[in-house]
């Protein structure tokens, strides 16, 4: 889908005061945002190991790394006052962690990232909403995602987002895979 299919979006529901509203912007990234994005990540993981988080690695996000999602999923990032604030990425399938589950009736969210500075503001929920309203224009059963199920507060977030469990995968941690728990929210009524 090119740019100019996928217009600059200012979320509808954005929490607190107007003038928040009009600063807002979620945005379809493009291969140039490469490096922004590997830093966001890895700006992420890096508080994620120094609270003892068991998740992300700020070795995972190379530029490189991050320019190759641009083959198989989409990534858009919330800007706020022309800063970028989040992102997350929407796929059409993900048989590495659904595996037989994988059902392309629904959207596959990845990588939702909130920087630290920005936190506490619901910008995720609304991530989040914009992503069910992603998978709604484009006539998915709804929008799937995976969480470590290591993170019971990562978790709740979820949950009281209105996804659902469905399943609990081994990721083969014997081998330094991980363990997660996989949602679903259905939003064909």
């Amino acid at each position: 889908m090119s740019q100019s299919q996928h217009p600059e979006v200012r979320p509808k529901d954005a929490a607190g005061c107007e003038e928040d509203q009009a600063q807002l912007l979620i945005r379809k990234a493009q291969p140039v945002d490469a490096r922004m994005l590997a830093d966001m990540m890895r700006e992420a993981a890096v508080v994620m190991v120094e609270k003892g988080i068991e998740q992300w690695k700020p070795e995972m996000f190379t530029v490189e790394t991050v320019q190759t999602y641009f083959d198989t999923r989409q990534i858009f990032m919330l800007m706020v006052a022309d800063h970028p604030a989040g992102l997350f990425t929407l796929q059409e399938s993900d048989p590495a962690y659904w595996a037989e589950r994988n059902d392309d009736r629904y959207l596959y969210l990845h990588r939702l990232t909130v920087r630290p500075v920005y936190r506490g503001r619901d910008y995720g929920g609304l991530m989040l909403r914009f992503a069910e309203e992603e998978a709604m224009r484009r006539g998915k059963r709804g929008l799937r995602l995976d969480c470590v199920a290591h993170l019971p507060s990562l978790n709740r977030f979820y949950v009281r987002s209105g996804f659902e469990l469905v399943a609990k995968q081994d990721l083969k941690r014997e081998i330094g895979g991980r363990y997660v728990h996989l949602y679903e929210k259905r939003l064909d009524g």
